[in-house]
């Protein structure tokens, strides 16, 4: 195991790696298809679901073991409790939130085959 773990980034509970890049965090609205500009020009938007949770975390570098945790996270898993950072008027970032989330997509290059190293995985994660 190379890197350490992190309490603010959770699969079923189960501490995640800290990211080497950036953990992408985002909220979007989710519209209905009747959305749209009328024949004025003025949008009109119907929205379905506000506030819906995508994730991309990104891992310049893992080990043999660190990737085989990430991916055994979810293995076998359709959805699974994700959990994330949340902003804060804190000074350090400790609040997060859980929510019932899928892996769109996963992946990572092995570059190194002898001694495991693994590079450029990266996770999708979306909430459902």
């Amino acid at each position: 195991m190379i890197l350490q773990r992190t309490n603010l980034l959770q699969i079923d509970g189960q501490p995640l790696p800290v990211p080497t890049e950036t953990a992408d965090i985002q909220y979007t609205d989710v519209e209905s298809d009747d959305s749209g500009a009328d024949e004025m020009g003025v949008y009109h938007r119907e929205v379905l679901r506000s506030g819906v949770l995508s994730c991309t975390l990104t891992y310049g570098y893992l080990d043999n073991e660190d990737c085989a945790y990430l991916l055994g996270l979810l293995q076998g898993k359709t959805t699974f409790a994700f959990t994330c950072p949340v902003a804060s008027t804190a000074a350090d970032v400790t609040q997060t939130t859980t929510r019932t989330c899928y892996c769109a997509n996963r992946g990572a290059a092995l570059q190194r085959l002898k001694s495991g190293v693994w590079r450029d995985m990266t996770l999708q994660i979306q909430e459902c």
